[in-house]
């Protein structure tokens, strides 16, 4: 896999194919987010972040209809909307979940993952997510923070928060057909708050092994 540089990324910004055209907007400052001298593109905070409520339950076990269900998942977090302008405190080891300001659409032969920014790390702030981004995905970016240090740190829509890294994933030539296959696996605003722990299958059969051997 080819890491992508700061002219690279910006070429495929501008690319006429669609098929392999990256889209990431809206881009602010396009000239601080993206650098050639660098291989990465910085990401903003949006507006909407996911608060986590003290729980009522003693612990989260996706196989109890008490605590691992959809419904039940949603109770542990508390929706907050930042307008431009205002700040959000996140305190010491407090973790809340937010979005990317920008609309993120990778093509098929390109992969991404989320790095947080020195900056914030030297503060004590932990940028986390599911770290890799697949081909084909489309929608804001759900980031997980965390607050380490000993300080509140205010937060506000619009600040950098993170970069993006890309990879190549395979030659034009070896693409198969299966790219609209895909968009419908990938595309559309992921919600932040988790509607399930595992995959169907893995909850199935790890499901029968309880019941077997509970």
């Amino acid at each position: 896999m080819t890491v992508l540089s700061g002219s690279d990324i910006r070429q495929r910004l501008q690319e006429g194919n669609l098929d392999r055209r990256l889209v990431i907007a809206p881009l602010l400052e396009p000239s601080e987010q993206l650098r050639d001298d660098q291989c990465s593109i910085d990401v903003r905070l949006g507006f909407e972040f996911s608060l986590v409520s003290a729980s009522l339950y003693g612990m989260i076990d996706e196989f109890d209809p008490d605590t691992g269900s959809e419904s039940k998942l949603k109770t542990l977090y508390r929706r907050q909307y930042v307008p431009l302008g205002r700040g959000i405190v996140i305190h010491p080891h407090q973790f809340i979940l937010a979005t990317t300001l920008e609309y993120i659409r990778l093509p098929y032969d390109l992969m991404s993952y989320v790095v947080g920014r020195s900056t914030w790390g030297r503060l004590g702030l932990i940028v986390a997510t599911a770290i890799g981004i697949h081909p084909l995905f489309a929608g804001s970016l759900t980031l997980e923070l965390r607050n380490l240090g000993e300080t509140p740190l205010k937060l506000y829509p619009g600040e950098a928060i993170a970069q993006l890294f890309f990879h190549s994933t395979r030659e034009e030539e070896n693409a198969t057909s299966d790219i609209e296959a895909g968009l419908s696996q990938y595309s559309g605003t992921v919600d932040m708050v988790p509607r399930r722990i595992s995959s169907g299958i893995t909850h199935s059969k790890l499901l029968k092994l309880r019941k077997k051997h509970g």
